[in-house]
């Protein structure tokens, strides 16, 4: 997959739907993801054409995996 085909919906780890708040359309373009904390060995896990291009789901960051 390349960055031209990167869904900016669905969590680049798991596929499902991320619930982006940015994506969505919410006023001012705010989303829960920007008050989370994502530990480092999460963010690695993101293949490197979703990075800064797709949110991790709430699930995905929560479970930390």
């Amino acid at each position: 997959m390349d960055e031209r085909n990167v869904d900016p919906s669905a969590c680049p780890l798991c596929g499902r739907p991320n619930e982006c708040g940015s994506v969505a359309g919410n006023e001012a373009g705010t989303c829960w993801c920007f008050s989370a904390v994502f530990p480092p060995e999460l963010l690695d896990k993101v293949p490197l054409e979703s990075r800064r291009k797709a949110c991790i789901c709430k699930s995905c960051a929560e479970s930390r995996t």
